[in-house]
């Protein structure tokens, strides 16, 4: 009798541990679609300059700033500043060599960047439709305070956004993408690192990208925000 009690009981208390996790996902999830639809509506009415450092072998090969600020259709338009570093190569069959390896780098380079920006900002709708097939994952960063969601296959089969948030002050903190280039079993993780702007609107400040494999790092960094002109 004492045993069947007490399983019972248990199978009481991981019923309730089981709402309360479901509870958090849900909420969390709507936390984390309303920052990302209000911010994306507040950016509009700022410009700011994107700064893309693309580093090989821990030595900065490139630099390039564009301008961005959204259209009056609500088009996100971006124009290179004029600012940009790139390093020369040397001469010679040598350097013939080294700059046919840079261009195959620069070409990963760009679908890397390209692939990035598929994420950026993420999508509420997207990650509605994986929280409502029962996909979403949460973890417990602090005790009812920090949780992480992990939202699979968000862009496409085997990949992850995972997304953090600070509850109590309603704040996406961060978030990283588990993903492939150019080979599906080769995976590489970008970081991203979100602020705040005076008004509450969140963006992305800084996104990190490790690929080991190719000894290639890739930092994009959103700065010098202002109010759009005319707005």
């Amino acid at each position: 009798m004492k045993k069947l009690s007490l399983m019972l009981l248990l199978l009481f208390m991981c019923g309730i541990a089981k709402n309360y996790a479901q509870a958090d996902v849900k909420a969390n999830v709507a936390q984390i679609k309303k920052n990302l639809t209000d911010s994306k509506v507040s950016l509009k009415n700022y410009e700011w300059i994107e700064t893309t450092t693309i580093f090989l072998k821990g030595e900065q090969k490139s630099l390039q700033q564009k301008q961005c600020y959204y259209a009056v259709d609500g088009t996100l338009i971006k124009v290179e500043t004029g600012v940009s570093t790139q390093t020369k190569q040397k001469g010679g069959i040598r350097g013939k060599i080294i700059e046919k390896k840079k261009e195959q780098m620069s070409d990963y380079a760009k679908l890397t960047v390209s692939k990035i920006k598929t994420y950026l900002p993420p999508d509420p709708q997207k990650i509605q439709r994986i929280y409502e097939n029962g996909k979403t994952n949460i973890q417990i960063l602090k005790p009812n305070t920090k949780f992480k969601l992990s939202f699979p296959d968000y862009n496409e089969p085997g990949d992850i956004l995972s997304i953090s948030i600070d509850k109590s002050k309603q704040k996406i903190i961060s978030a990283e993408v588990s993903t492939s280039i150019d080979d599906p079993n080769k995976k590489v993780q970008f970081d991203i690192t979100y602020s705040d702007l005076p008004d509450g609107t969140q963006y992305a400040a800084k996104t990190v990208l490790d690929a080991p494999e190719k000894n290639l790092k890739i930092v994009i960094e959103n700065s010098g925000f202002k109010n759009a002109a005319g707005k």
